[in-house]
């Protein structure tokens, strides 16, 4: 993957610098060719073979070694095989070591840590002119646009003799806005190599520009110059470089639907081969599934649907269009959790099939209009809705703020949103004799429950089922086979002990308090003991013991209480049984990445890595868990990533469907919905989504529980039967 200049260049550098012998390693070659292509499996691969003999080999093996950790941004990985080398380098070595060592800080968000590793090779006698220009292109990068910054590129764009030094000037003027001198930068790179990469990537930095600018026929042509230059490579060499080019080539064919539907699908298939291989993040930190998987998926899932419209409903199109949706919604979960070997793993071997009664629906929402493609067991049909997709964001955000703070207003926008969603679709749900309603979304629609949508005499909740899915290849879709009383283990606890030294710090923590400092009383002036306290108090769930009672009751199965349910008690219990349900009765918060994410334990954090290592045992693997059950957690309020973090829970417990709150929850309605759920499901033998409608129809008809903040808030995400 491309990332800043050093990687590409220092193992060449090294090599020359350090007098190393002329008998070589084929391995090493041929991985540091695989390497600078971006084939890092492979490269990592042979690099795993025995190290060669001689001493000198055995660095440069070790180096390498290195910048595949640091590419595939493994950063404990790489930082052990650069610190052995930083101990006992060479003058002549170490300016290379300190580069690498300051793109390993970059990676962990140590920007001071970096700058000083870059700094320092400035200060290396006989580090060479071109190592040091480069460092300080790195530290102006790092330190961002400002007069200083500027004037020391236009200082520094003459001195240049290395093309890529040249290409790394040209993408710093792009991003700072110095068109002419990025445009400058990118020609001399040009005139200056013949290397077939090098020359594709200054004529993409200057179709880059001039798509900026609007020139789009002069963008379409550089772009095609720079793809000849890569039929010159090899396909390892120049699948990375081409799936971008690709990309552009689709968004500058827009007036061509046909062309730019082509280099859509040339661009996923050549990303799709890279997948395992690209980074989560680009080189300057931006989410790989932001800048670069979200819009080419949804640009291809356009094209497609254009045409499958075009074409009567092609149901080939359509298929296509469901396949490319399914990739772009694997791509959004492997950046939340920053993980693509889980996702991977959960892809094997599941069921895609929709059973009789039940339907997917992937609301796609474009820049000019709002699709509805939707499946059953019969095929596949695309609606179009009515409802501009700007309103419908504006309205699931709108909606999202009125039911988390119980507001009674909130009728006008579950209209709005029953008008883009359901009302396009109701006689074909009707005509297939569909009941369940499976959710397929992504932006500001996950923060809305489904059930509560409206059509002016009743929420959809009581014409239909809900579920929600993170996408079918990653659902097992088999029903459970449960018996009435599943092995279970069932933990919580009213009042918490340790684990509130620990949170008190954290923002949202002392947000829970703010209302509870005495009116004219500054919360900063607050000692961080009366602070703990609030928070404690704050904390305390005096609903839990009720519901752990009663579960207990309907499941049975081992009960961790207060004290009893630390991390560690939570992860021997686990350990010693083989629970089918696992319910967590705790506070939970779940942000905008797993990092973000976490339940309460009595002592400490239970983080989406320790469930992860406490879920998954030698028992889980031969049984998996049916259900994982959070009956206090919360989402980052806004935040349309934060439902993710639900279904990552169930990802790292490899359950096979997981049930959680959007919003923070009436006690006391937790306990009545909790209960009624567990008795339709386990003892009434009713799926998990129409056990959960149930529970929530008891509530929907009491006057006392009626507002969808009580009885709405819990979504079940996963195996809905």
């Amino acid at each position: 993957m491309r990332l800043p200049a050093v990687l590409a260049a220092c193992w060449i550098l090294l090599c020359a610098a350090s007098g190393a012998p002329a008998a070589t390693d084929a391995r090493l070659v041929e991985a540091e060719r695989l390497r600078q292509a971006g084939a890092l499996i492979q490269a990592e691969g042979l690099l795993r073979q025995a190290l060669p003999a001689e001493p000198e080999l055995q660095r440069r093996w070790r180096l390498s070694q290195a910048l595949v950790a640091l590419q595939l941004r493994r950063t404990d990985e790489a930082e052990a095989l650069l610190d052995p080398l930083l101990t006992d380098a060479r003058a002549d070595e170490r300016a290379l070591l300190l580069l690498a060592q300051g793109q390993l800080a970059e990676q962990r968000g140590q920007r001071e840590a970096a700058l000083a590793s870059y700094s320092a090779v400035e200060l290396i006698p006989g580090a060479g002119l071109a190592l040091q220009q480069r460092a300080w292109l790195h530290k102006a990068r790092l330190s961002g646009k400002s007069e200083e910054v500027l004037d020391g590129l236009a200082a520094l764009a003459p001195q240049l003799n290395e093309p890529d030094l040249q290409l790394e000037l040209g993408r710093l003027a792009q991003r700072f806005g110095l068109e002419p001198m990025a445009y400058r930068a990118f020609e001399r790179s040009l005139m200056q190599s013949q290397d077939p990469r090098l020359r594709a990537a200054a004529l993409e930095g200057q179709a880059g520009l001039y798509e900026a600018a609007g020139r789009r026929d002069e963008a379409r042509t550089l772009t095609l110059h720079a793809l000849e230059q890569l039929k010159e490579l090899d396909a390892a060499q120049s699948a990375e470089m081409g799936v971008r080019l690709q990309f552009r080539l689709a968004r500058l064919n827009k007036e061509n639907p046909a062309a730019a539907l082509a280099a859509y699908q040339r661009a996923v298939s050549q990303l799709e081969a890279l997948r395992a291989d690209w980074p989560l993040e680009e080189a300057d930190g931006q989410s790989s599934q932001l800048t670069l998987f979200q819009p080419l998926y949804l640009g291809l899932v356009d094209g497609l649907l254009q045409q499958a419209r075009a074409r009567q409903q092609d149901q080939d199109l359509l298929r296509r269009a469901r396949d490319a949706l399914e990739q772009l919604r694997q791509a959004e979960i492997q950046d939340y959790l920053g993980d693509r070997c889980e996702v991977d793993a959960l892809k094997g071997g599941q069921s895609q099939a929709l059973p009789s009664g039940s339907a997917a629906i992937y609301p796609v929402l474009l820049d000019d209009r709002l699709e509805l493609l939707v499946e059953d067991s019969r095929g596949l049909a695309l609606f179009r809705s009515t409802v501009p997709p700007g309103e419908v964001r504006q309205a699931a955000t709108l909606l999202a703020r009125q039911l988390r703070e119980r507001t009674p207003g909130f009728e006008p926008a579950a209209r709005r949103l029953y008008q883009a969603l359901l009302q396009p679709l109701e006689g074909w749900l009707a005509e297939r004799g569909v009941g369940n309603l499976v959710w397929v979304s992504d932006g500001p629609l996950r923060l809305i429950p489904m059930g509560v949508l409206h059509d002016g005499q009743r929420f959809a909740l009581e014409r239909w089922t809900h579920a929600s899915t993170l996408g079918l290849s990653m659902t097992n879709t088999q029903a459970p086979g449960l018996h009435t009383r599943p092995g279970a283990l069932l933990a919580g606890t009213s009042e918490f002990g340790p684990v509130v030294q620990r949170l008190a710090g954290e923002a949202w923590a002392q947000s829970m308090t703010r209302a509870l400092v005495p009116a004219g009383q500054a919360p900063e002036t607050v000692s961080r003991e009366l602070q703990e306290r609030r928070l404690a108090d704050a904390l305390r769930l005096p609903g839990v013991g009720v519901e752990l009672d009663r579960l207990g009751d309907l499941v049975g199965g081992r009960t961790l209480r207060e004290a009893a349910f630390t991390v560690q008690g939570f992860g021997t219990a686990m350990q010693a049984g083989s629970p089918r349900v696992v319910h967590l009765a705790s506070h939970g918060l779940f942000g905008g990445s797993a990092a973000t994410s976490y339940l309460l334990a009595y002592d400490d954090l239970l983080t989406l890595g320790n469930l992860q290592t406490l879920l998954q045992g030698e028992n889980q693997r031969r049984q998996p868990i049916e259900l994982l059950s959070l009956s206090a957690c919360q989402t980052a309020e806004g935040n349309e990533r934060a439902p993710l973090g639900i279904a990552g829970a169930a990802i790292k417990a490899r359950a096979r469907a997981v049930l959680g709150s959007l919003w923070p929850v009436d006690d006391a309605a937790t306990v009545r919905l909790m209960t009624g759920f567990y008795a339709a499901w386990l003892q009434n033998g009713q799926g998990k989504a129409a056990a959960l409608r149930e529970a929530q129809l008891q509530l929907l008809r009491d006057p006392a529980t009626r507002h969808p903040f009580y009885w709405a808030s819990f979504a079940l995400i996963g195996n809905w039967l």
